[in-house]
């Protein structure tokens, strides 16, 4: 059965008037009389009794009104799926991010995507580092990462969403801890505990500039995996850590005090990224989502400024 029929059948099924179903249907009368017709011959059976005063359902036809109307409903859930598809309103999105950083901003946007598209499933996935998350797009592991990099490989877009600033995590017994600010200079020699090395890392490029400026080498007393566990080295006095300022925003653990850095007015910058030649139309809606739950940070950025 093809749809015209379904929905010749139906509405004469309903009206049991040629002349009226023909007008709701925006055709005329003969031709809804032969779609009945081709259809009754397809099946080998009479779905009406016509008479010259009324039209009525043969017990075939009043047999296939069910199973007509099941047809109708499924082509119409279909051509749903498909144009909300294509307009990015349906489908699952993968949003990768860095933990201590992000995870506010990301259970943020979560919340804005099932509010304002609840056709979108967006699944979280938490990486140690930023980088990993970029090579995650380019595989195609996830649709998109929120991070911090100092630039993007070739073929993924970015969008920026928040300016950060470099701080330094410090012991709270540590000989400047209540200072507020400190230059890097006052803390140059002190032991740090870095993140793993990796391209593009923010916090690599800039503890390289500013060891640079001041003619230092950092001493490197050991590395965490992840920033929540530098944290909590520091915490425990082994060390202290360059990190960003949303990392002290969204932590709150014992035994560390953040210090501005007075000699750094650098920003770094809070970034969506995905595949430019992306294929999941879904990714716009989270994108759209992302700047919006970005907007309401003390230090978001407009969609014009990014």
């Amino acid at each position: 059965m093809e749809q015209q029929q379904v929905l010749a059948f139906l509405a004469l099924a309903e009206e049991l008037h040629f002349g009226r179903a023909a007008q709701r249907l925006f055709l005329t009368q003969p031709t809804l009389s032969r779609t009945i017709r081709g259809l009754e011959q397809e099946l080998g059976v009479a779905l009406f009794e016509r008479s010259s005063r009324s039209v009525r359902l043969t017990p075939a036809g009043s047999a296939l009104v069910q199973p007509a109307e099941d047809l109708r409903d499924s082509h119409d859930r279909a051509v749903a799926s498909v144009t909300e598809a294509a307009a990015g309103l349906s489908g699952t999105v993968t949003l990768a991010f860095t933990g201590a950083a992000s995870y506010r901003l990301a259970a943020r946007i979560a919340a804005l995507v099932a509010e304002r598209h609840p056709g979108v499933t967006l699944r979280l996935f938490s990486t140690s580092v930023a980088n990993e998350g970029l090579n995650q797009v380019l595989d195609h592991s996830v649709d998109a990462v929120l991070g911090r990099w100092g630039s993007v490989p070739a073929g993924i877009s970015s969008r920026r969403l928040a300016r950060e600033d470099f701080v330094v995590a410090v012991p709270s017994s540590h000989r400047l801890a209540g200072r507020g600010s400190v230059a890097f200079g006052e803390i140059a020699q002190d032991p740090f505990i870095h993140l793993p090395e990796h391209p593009r890392s923010v916090l690599r490029e800039r503890l390289s500039e500013l060891s640079e400026r001041y003619g230092v080498t950092p001493d490197t007393v050991r590395s965490a995996p992840d920033s929540w566990t530098a944290l909590a080295l520091v915490g425990e006095g082994l060390g202290i850590t360059l990190t960003i300022s949303s990392v002290r925003d969204n932590t709150d653990l014992p035994g560390i005090e953040f210090l501005d850095l007075s000699d750094d007015g650098d920003p770094a910058w809070l970034s969506l990224a995905w595949l430019t030649r992306y294929t999941n139309s879904a990714v716009v809606s989270v994108l759209r989502c992302a700047e919006a739950a970005a907007s309401e940070l003390p230090n978001g950025i407009s969609t014009d400024e990014a």
